[in-house]
């Protein structure tokens, strides 16, 4: 099994922001099926999905895409006041995230690529994390460019229908609902001002 991992962050109630990571899971032998059949839903021109970028009409093909595949996919999240911490929130997040991994045999994840120097950082700090905070050693990260791994835009989509919700659009993630295994949020989380969580 490997998990790939993309992220988001979006504005909930008043002054709150929550920082969403997703790990979208397939076994390894599956993986390149998987990707044959997301492919075909880039438009001409595009190198990689992008829900941000998609119309509602593509948003309805790529959910009910994803949901056929069945990927498992989990989902961590941080709720704060409005700061800008995002750094400090991604390794919270990813901390968790590790922990549960691990615990289900998954010790393989690629990263969607940021700047080299946040790349950098992450790997800085899984390696803290299996030094000081008995992280499994066999977990291992790499960073890959979003247009050249597909496996990446599930999380993406995952993230984005979870988004969609606290606007308005809750039809997205009911269709993905049965793809996601876990959905937590960090124990340092704030209560939130008012109940929008999916």
């Amino acid at each position: 099994m490997a998990g790939y991992v993309d992220e988001s962050s979006a504005p909930r109630g008043e002054g709150q922001r929550e920082y969403l990571i997703c790990a979208a899971i397939a076994p390894t032998a599956e993986t390149e099926a998987i990707r044959e059949r997301l492919r075909p839903l880039l438009r001409p021109g595009q190198r990689k999905l992008h829900w941000t970028d998609a119309g509602s009409g593509d948003r309805r093909k790529i959910v009910e895409t994803i949901a056929a595949l069945e990927p498992m996919n989990v989902v961590v999240t941080h709720l704060s006041e409005a700061q800008r911490k995002e750094e400090r929130f991604r390794r919270k997040c990813l901390e968790l995230l590790y922990f549960e991994l691990v615990g289900t045999e998954v010790f393989d994840l690629t990263l969607e690529c940021r700047t080299r120097a946040q790349d950098k950082n992450d790997r800085a700090h899984i390696v803290a994390l299996q030094g000081s905070h008995g992280l499994d050693r066999r977990m291992r990260i790499a960073h890959v460019r979003g247009e050249a791994e597909p496996m990446l835009w599930i999380a993406d989509a995952v993230l984005g229908a979870i988004n969609d919700v606290h606007r308005g659009e809750p039809g997205y993630l009911r269709i993905l609902e049965h793809t996601i295994v876990l959905n937590e949020r960090t124990a340092s989380s704030v209560v939130p001002r008012q109940d929008e969580r999916p």
